[in-house]
């Protein structure tokens, strides 16, 4: 379960303030489950939040399928194949995931659940593949011309005009 709260340093401890009664109930069923198997223990990441991928024109969501579309037309393969594979591509740049109870093996995370910097990583592994297939893009697909990076905290918008006139996504 990944979510976003607010925390308050405690003399005792952190509180964390949850965002809703579901996220509560959620935790406390967390709860009970690691208090039989495994004496109350668990594993908690902190993390500072980040925005999750944007989407709609212009976005990372959008940059992604139009790449793989590209990578289809040239292989012939399934855009879903295309995708999986690319996810599991990315786990080695930090694309999150879970392993699977069956198999063992790594299970990549849908891109509904992922934020703008763990969309990067999944572009820029899509930029990767493209290179050594060896597939020239459109000037306005180029990496250089769709520089991805985290949402600067005190930018509203999620585009930032660049240099040369264009918009960069964040």
């Amino acid at each position: 379960m990944k979510i976003v709260c607010y925390a308050e340093g405690q003399e005792k401890g952190l509180l964390l303030h949850y965002p809703s009664m579901s996220v509560k109930a959620e935790m406390l069923h967390l709860l009970e489950g690691v208090k039989e198997k495994y004496n109350g223990f668990m594993t908690v990441t902190i993390d500072k939040p980040y925005k999750s991928r944007t989407t709609g024109k212009g976005s990372q969501n959008n940059l992604f399928w139009k790449l793989v579309q590209i990578i289809c037309n040239e292989t012939g393969d399934d855009p879903k194949e295309i995708e999986r594979d690319l996810k599991i591509k990315a786990i080695a740049k930090g694309y999150p995931y879970h392993v699977s109870k069956i198999t063992g093996l790594p299970v990549p995370e849908s891109t509904t659940k992922i934020n703008t910097v763990e969309m990067s990583y999944l572009i820029d592994t899509v930029y990767e593949v493209i290179a050594f297939l060896g597939i020239l893009l459109e000037r306005d697909l180029q990496k250089e011309n769709n520089i991805i990076t985290e949402k600067p905290a005190e930018q509203e918008s999620g585009f930032a005009e660049n240099a040369e006139g264009d918009y960069d996504i964040f």
